[in-house]
């Protein structure tokens, strides 16, 4: 699912993440751990097509992230530590929306919400929703087009 090769990348002159080779199979899960300013985001930042700019080669799905497509997201799920919903919308509407900019066909957003256990407040404002439903929400929007990868992006700070 994931191949890493030789991967080096610098915000700078000097090197950041040099060297880095790992790969990981269909099916398993990974985790980054390290300090802070370890590269972690960086990383993340890469396997999404954020960032562009390294050495080696780092493979999603088959497709190289450098040379990614619109399409490479069709398969790729990526939940944030902030949400990232439309604050005036509902969270239905949210959902319908982002749901729309994929070609696939979207898991039923009825059956998401109900497994979060915000079936009850589907047709409220995000505005009014707490942290933790938020949170919620932004992670079954990271599996609505059922993506073969999933990516919880954490942008740790301190």
């Amino acid at each position: 699912m994931i191949t890493v090769e030789n991967l080096s990348f610098s915000y700078t002159k000097s090197p950041f993440i040099s060297g880095m080779s790992f790969s990981v199979p269909e099916g398993e899960i990974f985790g980054f751990l390290g300090p802070s300013g370890a590269g972690k985001s960086t990383l993340q930042k890469i396997l999404i097509g954020m960032l562009r700019t390294y050495q080696g080669s780092c493979l999603v799905n088959g497709i190289e992230c450098k040379n990614r497509t619109k399409n490479f997201y069709e398969n790729i799920g990526v939940d944030f530590e902030f949400s990232t919903m439309y604050e005036k919308l509902t969270a239905r509407e949210n959902l319908q929306f982002f749901s729309s900019l994929y070609e696939k066909k979207p898991r039923p957003i009825d059956e998401l919400l109900e497994t979060i256990g915000l079936e009850q407040d589907a047709d409220k404002r995000v505005a009014d929703y707490s942290k933790g439903m938020k949170s919620r929400l932004n992670f079954i929007k990271a599996l609505l087009h059922d993506p073969a990868l999933w990516n919880k992006y954490l942008l740790m700070s301190g």
